[in-house]
């Protein structure tokens, strides 16, 4: 299933050529790798020493192999297309990383995921798969006779514990061998009478009338990645610091396509609210940083465009984040406004909030507003031309269905504290007819085991550098693959 409008973390001080990350904050020395060194590691963490070569197919059908990648950075992870909770958060995490190496990197790094369900996992459904979620690069399975036996060997080199029974799950489920008991694929529910079984939810329902990314079923993704039970109802709710805070909460979802309500003063001390933009017919946000070079290049740009559709497109520039060890206040921001004799508001956000609800991640980024909704988005430096194709070319506004209306009303009442998480998250469920699937300790723990794992290669083809659990971002692993460079 699609993960959408997720939200992304920060990195300090690297810049690509789209934007600037914004700053993330680790204690660990810069010089060093942010991951397990498997130079410095025992053998049990990490598998140190020349990467294993393996034969696999791709979801094109085209043969890959470890030596065909000499002179790059490889970057391998352990994923399967039916798994529900950490392999979209995963992906998403991959995706993120190969958009900010970007052109300048493309040529030498390499991104591998290799399956853990080979049964199922064909060339046709990985081909499907990536497609489905615009992913470019490599899913290696095996075309063998016995897909599983073949792949055996490859878990094993790189530490993969997890093996398929054919007879367990009733078909419709995932075993582990270091595991008493089955991964239920959605739509399934454990058999009561047999831990080895998965039978059908009579009760599973995710209402096929709903389109697509729409915000609907951006809300059924998300309580579908949630439903594992590896988190509370507030977290679901708000989001978590799982996974590197980078799946969502459902009302972080509602907030980036309709935006939240906020007030800020600007530079000149004149207080501005949503509502008053809300009520116009189209708002172009820009969330910058004033030691962004890229931002400072983008005031004549902003010049220009406001000069010619100030009429009908109010700008707005918000600012007070940080970059690095440089934060910005209400000072840097008018000394910055003042210093390039700006003609529109430039706000000071001094809640640090409105940047991350409406799913910026870098600088600068910008949002376009129809209303309250949100119709548009982007991010890096915009050539005059480009903006004019943000407005021009924007998204419809949603039509707001009878659902999502229901959800936003009692949203308030959960928001004041009139409705405890577990009943506003029930009532969500009820509204779109959802069913959480009910699964044991076992199942909970085997659905994360196999795909924690993110192992970097360097030039020379060595294992260089380990990420286990849910700790890294793709900013965590950029800092990697940059020192890797």
């Amino acid at each position: 299933m699609n993960n959408r409008g997720l939200l992304a973390l920060l990195l300090s001080t690297f810049f690509v050529t789209s934007g600037c990350l914004e700053g993330l904050d680790n204690q660990q020395d810069d010089n060093g790798f942010w991951g397990d060194d498997c130079e410095k590691v025992s053998d049990e963490i990490c598998v140190a020493g020349p990467a294993s070569d393996f034969e696999l197919v791709d979801q094109f059908g085209n043969p890959v192999n470890m030596s065909q990648f000499e002179g790059k950075v490889v970057l391998i992870t352990f994923l399967y297309t039916h798994c529900p909770d950490v392999c979209p958060a995963v992906t998403y995490q991959m995706n993120k990383l190969s958009e900010e190496l970007g052109d300048d990197y493309n040529e030498s790094v390499v991104f591998l995921s290799v399956t853990v369900d080979p049964e199922r996992d064909t060339p046709e459904r990985l081909a499907s798969w990536t497609s489905d979620r615009n992913v470019s690069w490599q899913f290696l399975t095996s075309t063998a006779d016995s897909p599983v036996g073949h792949m055996l060997s490859v878990w094993q080199d790189y530490e993969i514990a997890v093996n398929i029974d054919e007879d367990a799950c009733g078909g419709n489920g995932h075993y582990m061998e270091d595991y008493e008991g089955c991964h239920c694929n959605p739509g399934y529910i454990q058999n009561p009478w047999n831990i080895d079984d998965c039978i059908v939810d009579s009760d599973y329902d995710k209402n096929a009338t709903f389109e697509d990314g729409s915000l609907e079923d951006d809300i059924l993704s998300a309580l579908e990645l949630w439903s594992s039970g590896n988190v509370n109802a507030s977290e679901l709710m708000n989001g978590s610091t799982q996974f590197g805070q980078e799946l969502p909460g459902i009302s972080q979802l509602i907030s980036q396509t309709l935006a939240t309500d906020w007030s800020m003063q600007d530079t000149n001390g004149t207080q501005h609210s949503s509502s008053t933009y809300y009520e116009q017919n189209l708002t172009l946000i820009e969330f910058f940083h004033t030691k962004c070079p890229h931002c400072q290049d983008q005031i004549p740009v902003l010049k220009e465009f406001h000069s010619n559709y100030s009429s009908n497109v109010s700008i707005i520039s918000v600012g007070g984040y940080s970059l690095g060890g440089h934060v910005d206040n209400m000072s840097t921001l008018q000394s910055f406004a003042t210093e390039h004799n700006t003609t529109w508001p430039y706000l000071y956000d001094d809640s640090h909030q409105l940047m991350n609800a409406l799913g910026a991640s870098v600088y600068p980024s910008w949002v376009l507003l129809d209303g309250d909704q949100v119709v548009g988005r982007s991010s890096g430096a915009k050539s005059y031309e480009q903006l004019v194709d943000l407005v021009e070319d924007r998204s419809e506004p949603v039509i707001l269905s009878k659902q999502i209306n229901q959800i936003l009303g009692n949203l308030t009442h959960w928001e004041q504290g009139h409705m405890s998480d577990e009943q506003i998250i029930e009532f969500i469920a009820s509204v779109l007819n959802y069913e959480f699937e009910e699964e044991t300790n076992d199942v909970r723990e085997y659905g994360v085991s196999h795909s924690s794992r993110l192992y970097i290669i360097d030039r020379d083809g060595v294992v260089r550098v380990l990420w286990r659990g849910y700790d890294w971002t793709y900013a965590s692993v950029y800092h990697d693959v940059v020192i890797l460079l």
